[in-house]
């Protein structure tokens, strides 16, 4: 049952303000815009007066901590990554911690830290969401006592579709891992140099480019390369399946769910030499036999939008906040 939002409560998501682009935080806005469509009063509160992300077009409501002024009427939505500053300034004042990352869980943390400071066993977290079949399985395991809910990431289809038509360009994100992705790099130059590939491919790297732009160049992009570990979900390979691209790389432990061998190439993360060898024989195939791996990016394409739908997600936001809403009553 969906709970009936309340105009005296509302759902305050802090949220970083930096306007470098992040899966995470698109998905933060996402989450506050839908909660809007159906009646909650939710908020993204950044912590800079005035500030608002610009790298995706959003008419997201949004708050600063000083226009906040939250009340025990309020819930706070915290991302994994909160200080104890906003927990020991909010005692008392229900809490969710939105999890996307579960391997950054205890950064703000020290290794010797008393396990009561730790944020998920305090008495006013409520919950924790997550994103991932594995971070689930790694919340449950270190606070079996927490009330956890797996929220599905959408892969936005008006973005994020097939194309069959490809540009002979390779994709990949260069922010994560970057000393694997200059080893990964220069061995494909390397190799197309002495003729293995005829200098066939073009590596594009996506940096610095709005959602738009992004998208653009994952649509156009024949392979991706996916070098982002740990992750607790992964949506760069999942958006680049989903435009149909040959997809080979870390799946990040986030993205085992769907970074499968029937529809990627997935590598074991460090593995260089694997990884390089991996991209020069899928392309050659390609460049031999295009039809079974145009029949498998297809596949993969499918299998996301499927598994990945806007309607998934809107429908486990309504779910999980209506619960978490009655609960903290």
């Amino acid at each position: 049952m969906l709970a009936t939002p309340m105009p005296d409560r509302r759902l305050l998501f802090v949220c970083p303000a930096t306007n470098t682009p992040s899966g995470g935080i698109r998905m933060i806005y996402r989450q506050v815009d839908m909660l809007n469509r159906h009646g909650f009063h939710a908020f993204v509160v950044h912590d800079q007066p005035g500030f608002r992300c610009d790298w995706f077009e959003n008419a997201t409501p949004t708050l600063d901590p000083g226009t906040a002024a939250w009340t025990p009427r309020d819930i706070i939505a915290a991302p994994e990554l909160a200080s104890s500053h906003l927990f020991d300034g909010s005692a008392g004042i229900p809490k969710v911690i939105f999890n996307q990352n579960c391997y950054y869980t205890f950064f703000p943390w020290s290794d010797d830290a008393a396990l009561a400071q730790i944020s998920y066993r305090r008495p006013d977290v409520i919950a924790a969401i997550v994103v991932s079949q594995d971070s689930e399985a790694y919340l449950r395991y270190a606070f079996p006592r927490l009330t956890i809910h797996r929220l599905h990431y959408s892969i936005d289809p008006a973005l994020y579709h097939f194309q069959r038509e490809k540009k002979r360009q390779i994709a990949l994100m260069p922010r994560k891992n970057g000393a694997d992705v200059t080893q990964v790099v220069q061995l494909l130059k390397l190799r197309e140099l002495g003729g293995e590939l005829g200098g066939e491919f073009e590596l594009v790297a996506i940096d610095g480019l709005s959602e738009t732009a992004a998208a653009g160049v994952l649509r156009d992009s024949l392979m991706f390369l996916s070098f982002g570990h740990p992750e607790g979900f992964g949506l760069p390979p999942a958006e680049a399946m989903a435009c149909g691209c040959i997809t080979v790389g870390y799946h990040g432990m986030g993205g085992r769910e769907f970074f499968r061998p029937e529809f990627s190439y997935p590598i074991a993360t460090g593995d260089i030499l694997a990884f390089a060898r991996t991209v020069e024989e899928v392309l050659r195939q390609y460049l031999a036999d295009p039809n079974p791996l145009d029949q498998k990016r297809a596949a993969s394409a499918r299998w996301i939008a499927d598994q990945y739908s806007p309607q998934q997600e809107e429908q486990d936001v309504l779910t999980i906040w209506s619960a978490l809403y009655r609960a903290a009553k």
